[in-house]
């Protein structure tokens, strides 16, 4: 039964996340992005162990990496070689 039970999950979870995705293509939803970020890290922080501070570090990583262009020009450069 558990292991029934763990299969549902992992299926729901899968498509939950596919269900995120069609909702951020979205133009307005009527709930916040916010809010929905805040649970999606705390809902990962205990599927994965992996704490919300160190998720959110990771994200910021992730925001910077991309807003900066010198980091952008780079990995165009290698890209197009």
């Amino acid at each position: 039964m558990k292991n029934t039970e763990y299969k549902a999950a992992r299926f729901d979870i899968a498509n939950l996340l596919g269900w995120f995705e069609c909702e951020l293509q979205k133009e307005s939803n009527t709930g916040s992005p916010i809010d929905a970020r805040r649970e999606l890290i705390r809902a990962l922080a205990l599927f994965s162990g992996i704490s919300e501070k160190q998720i959110q570090e990771s994200l910021e990583d992730l925001t910077h990496t991309q807003n900066d262009p010198h980091i952008n020009e780079t990995k165009n450069e290698g890209e197009s070689k």
